[in-house]
């Protein structure tokens, strides 16, 4: 019996048996009143029953009633257009009538609900460090995409070579390779690696970041921490939307979406669509023309359908396609990249096609004891060059990259399922517990070709225009159990523990060739297949107090490891294949702090942290292939301080202050250096900030149904480095952002900059000293529109 039918038949039992105890429990219906402090009726608000997939229904007198509620303890979270977001809790044991008040938006903070450990609690109940922004505040930040949020957050960075594919970094533990320190969520399915993730910000709901390891309920490549997006829901209301944007460098971002019932109260629908393009930033010398012009095309589809008694269905399909002139914009003069920037000269251009799809089916059971839910996921990714790609980044014709042969290879897909039960919320109970199961399946099949042209002797090749081929197929699946519960000493305080076992088998078929055109190609490293096994356990426990039900005072330590693998081939003769790497763990220690005041003006957040990692994953990248091989070459330790503060201290007036600092260094670490040995201790972790700082002022001013917003932004990112020998720097700058709206009825005009004083800084570089710059000053603006 393989592990998916064990995994489908442990359900089926758990499924079956809940239905059984469900079917027998009773129901209840809740009402809500929901007005303005004038005691006028809010007729366009959005309740919600928090872990449950019931759907409002919307009477004619402007009341909001739920049905099929089972008794017992409830948390809600209702919202409304131009209110703060409020939480309500409450013991239902009947069918209940509920006023609600909700503050103006300029006048208070929004309550804060959060999914932290996979099911929806406030930002008060969660021993984590974590940030939260709503899709407001997506909108009002300008975030278009997942790199806008570097140093956004606290100690969290994120950027990409020019080819959307991030690198992102969380307390010193960064994305280095394939395998992720920081795992990426959308609407509750894993992107599984850097391949199969979308880069792109569209329709959302919320995002949180959760900073430390997250190895108890997240598993493998949550090291770091997780990045949980949740995309907008469909209701019984009929939602629709659109927005125009457009730029300097032509910048053109175009998007809609439309939401609702197809059966009211059973079955609701949503579509939505994102076109975003520019020209190139960069100019290419060697042809005179744009170099990297990108377009990036998504759509996103959604039925919810709500059985009986508390069981629902929820189906989700998404796809991207992207296209790229020029994904690489690299100089390899590190200062003539700055002399002269945005301009770089290359003999060989190609557009590099990215294609991904993302499907999900849910299944939802929500009890009056326990809650079920089982989570099946499909993700494929597509991606090649159409023509060769410029490896040497000059002018002359070296050496190039091409993996164009055809949708067998280059083709990375994933199942994951997850099975997961949990108990119902109950304020007379002192247990809360959260358990499942997690099985995957990937493959991964890459041939990739290193043309070496006319000029190949330049780098010292006595032969030219020839290819060497390589072929690696990976095959790997996995298989984890979890459990999770939180204990209720007193009113006061609490305490948390958990545990994950983590399996996984890698499988690896390599197959090496030379080709000199026009004759065939000739194997020159037979076929040859190997795996490797390990396994994973990742504890977590955490102390908690509560002075007041909004301030939460925390201790934890938790575990979490980036999965070990096989090393692939390459054109090096000297680099073996099939080796095994060990997998990284990390051992983290936190204490914080969070909460608001009592008139919900002021949120807050602290946290101290220290980080211990074995068995680093030292990346050491392989030219011109670049194919990073993996070692297990030392340890790290880590620790900073996070600080969040939001305050509205005048009504319409915000002020934001989010910011880390972070000491990365290597206490153990062997690297190699043309092919020997060297002592990197004491270096400072790559890709990783001393410190990041982000501020930010927002005034909203009312006229009648009419709003004038401001919002001024500066974002610091401080020094870091680019390479494990500590030569490649980018010292500490700061991007000037700005934002204007006019906003009236359903309509929205804005007026936008980033970077407004043009700030040149490498946004990533290479080991090797190539070099890509972050975006100069864009300045555009847009009109939005919703029903």
């Amino acid at each position: 019996m393989t592990a998916a039918v064990r995994i489908f038949v442990l359900t089926y039992l758990l499924v079956s048996s809940s239905v059984f105890n469900s079917f027998s429990q009773s129901n209840v219906i809740i009402t809500l009143s929901v007005k303005d402090l004038a005691g006028k009726v809010i007729t366009n608000a959005y309740p919600q029953v928090l872990n449950q997939s019931i759907v409002y229904q919307k009477n004619s007198d402007g009341t909001y009633r739920f049905v099929s509620i089972k008794r017992g303890f409830i948390e809600m979270l209702i919202k409304a257009d131009g209110y703060a977001s409020k939480f309500v809790q409450t013991q239902v044991e009947k069918d209940t009538l509920l006023d609600i008040v909700l503050d103006l938006e300029y006048q208070k903070l929004d309550e804060v609900v959060i999914s932290v450990e996979k099911k929806e609690t406030t930002l008060y109940q969660s021993a984590s460090s974590v940030s939260h922004l709503s899709g407001k505040q997506v909108t009002e930040m300008r975030l278009w995409k997942l790199s806008d949020l570097s140093s956004v957050l606290p100690n969290t960075t994120l950027s990409n070579s020019g080819d959307n594919r991030n690198v992102t970094g969380i307390r010193g533990l960064v994305s280095t390779s394939y395998e992720q320190a920081v795992a990426t969520y959308v609407d509750g399915v894993a992107q599984f690696n850097l391949d199969t993730y979308i880069p792109q910000l569209h329709d959302i709901e919320s995002i949180e970041v959760i900073r430390g390891a997250q190895g108890t309920l997240y598993g493998r490549n949550a090291m770091g921490g997780v990045i949980n997006i949740s995309t907008k829901q469909p209701q019984n209301k009929t939602e629709a939307n659109a927005m125009i944007q457009v730029g300097n460098y032509g910048q053109r971002r175009a998007s809609g979406a439309l939401r609702g019932a197809l059966v009211k109260d059973k079955l609701w629908g949503s579509v939505s669509f994102l076109h975003d393009g520019r020209n190139g930033i960069y100019t290419n010398g060697f042809t005179g023309s744009d170099y990297d012009k990108q377009q990036q095309n998504m759509f996103n589809a959604q039925l919810r359908y709500q059985m009986r008694d508390g069981w629902s269905l929820q189906a989700d399909i998404k796809q991207y396609k992207g296209k790229n002139n020029g994904p690489f914009p690299l100089v390899a003069d590190l200062k003539e990249a700055i002399e002269k920037p945005y301009q770089l000269s290359q003999n060989q251009t190609a557009t590099m096609n990215d294609q991904t799809q993302n499907a999900s089916l849910v299944i939802k059971h929500n009890g009056q004891k326990v809650r079920l839910s089982v989570q099946t996921a499909f993700q494929n990714n597509y991606r090649f060059y159409d023509n060769v790609l410029d490896a040497d980044f000059s002018k002359f014709d070296i050496v190039g990259i091409f993996n164009n042969f055809g949708k067998d290879f280059n083709k990375v897909q994933v199942w994951t399922n997850e099975f997961r039960i949990s108990s119902a919320k109950n304020n007379r109970s002192k247990i809360e517990w959260n358990a499942g199961a997690f099985h995957f399946i990937q493959k991964s099949p890459t041939k990739q070709a290193i043309v070496f042209g006319n000029n190949a002797s330049f780098i010292g090749v006595p032969d030219n225009n020839f290819s060497l081929i390589s072929i690696n197929k990976a095959n790997n699946h996995g298989l984890a159990g979890y459990a999770q519960m939180k204990y209720t000493i007193n009113k006061k305080w609490s305490v948390e523990s958990g545990m994950r076992i983590d399996a996984e088998n890698k499988k690896m078929t390599v197959r090496g060739e030379y080709q000199k055109p026009p004759g065939p190609a000739v194997v020159t490293s037979p076929e040859t297949t190997s795996s490797t096994q390990f396994a994973a356990i990742s504890p977590r426990l955490s102390l908690q107090y509560k002075q007041h039900e909004n301030h939460l005072v925390y201790a934890s330590y938790s575990r979490g490891f980036r999965t070990g693998g096989l090393s692939g081939l390459s054109s090096d003769p000297s680099q073996l294949p099939l080796i095994a790497y060990k997998p990284e763990y990390s051992n983290m220690f936190e204490m914080g702090a969070k909460g608001k005041n009592t008139d919900n003006t002021l949120r807050y957040g602290f946290a101290l942290f220290y980080n211990a990692v074995t068995d680093i994953q030292a990346p050491e990248l392989l030219l011109p292939d670049a194919l990073t091989i993996i070692r297990n070459a030392g340890r790290m330790k880590a620790y900073g301080i996070e600080t969040e503060l939001l305050y509205r201290p005048l009504d319409g007036f915000t002020v934001q202050y989010n910011g880390g600092l972070t000491n990365a260094k290597y206490t153990s670490l062997k690297g190699v250096s043309d092919g020997n040995e060297i002592d990197l201790d004491g270096k400072l972790q790559v890709f990783t900030p001393a410190s990041t700082h982000f501020m930010a002022a927002q005034y909203q001013v009312k006229a009648g149904n009419s709003q004038l917003m401001f919002r001024l932004e500066y974002k610091y990112t401080g020094d870091q480095y680019f390479d494990l020998k500590n030569q490649i720097q980018q010292k500490g700058y700061g991007l000037l952002n700005a934002r204007i709206a006019f906003q009236f009825s359903q309509f929205e005009f804005s007026v936008w900059g980033r970077n407004l004083g043009n700030q040149k800084y490498f946004a990533y570089a290479y080991d090797f000293g190539a070099a890509h710059l972050g975006e100069p000053r864009m300045l555009g603006g847009g009109f939005a529109w919703k029903l």
